[in-house]
């Protein structure tokens, strides 16, 4: 497997621009690869922990035939393997795997590796010739789609012309797979591409998403009629917003709905898997939207932390914000405080394009005043918890400055309202 990067460095307008929620081409390549570089880095720690945990003589064999699938099958071309690597649930794979307790823990927690590795050859044309097993009858492919094999085991040839996937003792129900990763067989279901971008719609449990009703499969054209209205809106109110969702978004993972007055957030991001929305199905476009910019900022902040340290925080001290009920450690104040000014610069757009209709206009002028009442009550908080760093000072004064270019704020207390976020910070 490539090494990874070596350090990258945040310049500091690339700094200020993330801030400002509105970040240019080489701001969103440097996350990017700082992605990837994270990415190896823990592929690299799971190989170490490998090494220390003492598993099975099985599952040590089993673990070192899917490494040495997953090294050859990103060999022939590492940018399409990178892609696919870089997937969301990739990330909270791996992450899992090295939070996995005991030997007998961390090898049920690699079995997703050859699926990776097959996912991988796939996308890179690489040659593969292997049995792998099941789980439970299914063989996942993160990113590309599910076999229902209905056996334990499923022989696997990949090739530059696709990949083909026949369940041991039954070959009547084989797939072809194209290098694209539509398929046909029984029992092949593929992702379905949210239009307009390369992102997928992971409805089919395999998204990594412990909140998925996986009792009930999503019924998959409202969530695509919805995703395809979303950013109908976006690019009409706010075309740049539009592309950044488009390009950025690789995954959306479909929840299930909170009842109302129950604990929970109907939409979600996890810090391991940036770049996949999780969420409850918005009732309307305009929701999905704000739900698609919202949890975006959740993972650009994510991916930030990780390249550079904003605050050293401990989790100890927590504050009070507008947009919870419940007490906020700093990082969680952080994390709100950058999704709601997304927001609030999102609806300040829609405000002022040209041709609004006065009710639209005036509507969207009290969303964005109601976002930033949000950010600017949490803004003292964060400038005076004395936690910030260096670098963390600058990207909070940078965010209070594009705040005032918005507008000035109403001096009015602002009561928390349930019309507003009901989205969970990063976790």
């Amino acid at each position: 497997m490539a090494p990874a990067p070596g350090t990258l460095a945040v310049p500091p307008g690339a700094l200020v621009r993330l801030a400002a929620t509105r970040q240019r081409t080489p701001d969103i390549d440097l996350l990017q690869a700082a992605l990837h570089s994270r990415r190896l880095v823990l592929l690299k720690a799971l190989l170490a922990k490998v090494e220390r945990a003492g598993l099975a003589a099985d599952a040590r064999v089993a673990f070192d035939r899917d490494w040495g699938l997953l090294e050859r099958a990103e060999s022939p071309a590492p940018a399409a393997a990178r892609r696919l690597l870089d997937y969301p649930a990739v990330g909270g794979w791996v992450v899992d795997a090295l939070n996995a307790p005991g030997a007998d823990g961390l090898a049920a927690a690699l079995h997703p590796l050859g699926g990776i590795a097959v996912g991988t050859a796939l996308r890179t044309g690489a040659r593969l010739d292997t049995v792998l097993p099941t789980a439970d009858g299914r063989l996942v492919l993160p990113g590309i789609g599910v076999h229902d094999a209905r056996t334990p085991r499923v022989r696997i040839r990949c090739g530059p012309r696709g990949t083909l996937l026949t369940p041991v003792g039954h070959p009547a129900r084989s797939v072809l797979l194209r290098p694209d990763g539509r398929g046909a067989g029984a029992g092949w279901h593929s992702l379905a591409v949210l239009p307009g971008s390369t992102g997928r719609l992971d409805d089919l449990g395999t998204g990594h998403a412990p909140a998925v009703d996986v009792t009930r499969r999503p019924d998959r054209a409202v969530w695509l009629t919805r995703w395809r209205a979303a950013v109908s809106l976006l690019k009409a109110a706010d075309p740049w917003r539009a592309a950044e969702v488009t390009r950025l978004v690789r995954s959306v993972v479909p929840m299930a709905p909170v009842d109302k007055g129950a604990e929970g957030a109907s939409s979600g991001t996890l810090r391991a898997a940036p770049w996949a929305v999780h969420t409850a199905l918005p009732d309307t476009a305009r929701r999905f939207a704000e739900v698609l910019v919202h949890e975006l900022a959740h993972s650009k902040l994510a991916v930030l932390a990780d390249l550079v340290a904003l605050h050293h925080a401990d989790g100890a001290a927590v504050h009070r914000v507008a947009w919870r009920a419940d007490p906020r450690p700093l990082d969680g104040v952080l994390q709100g405080t950058y999704a709601h000014l997304a927001l609030a610069d999102l609806w300040s757009r829609v405000a002022d394009r040209p041709g609004a209709a006065p009710a639209a206009r005036r509507a969207a002028r009290t969303r964005r005043e109601e976002y930033r009442a949000q950010v600017a009550d949490a803004l003292p908080v964060l400038l005076g918890s004395h936690q910030l760093t260096e670098q963390g000072q600058r990207f909070v004064v940078s965010m209070k400055q594009h705040l005032t270019s918005l507008g000035q704020v109403p001096n009015s207390p602002y009561a928390l309202s349930d019309s507003l976020s009901g989205d969970g910070d990063v976790r």
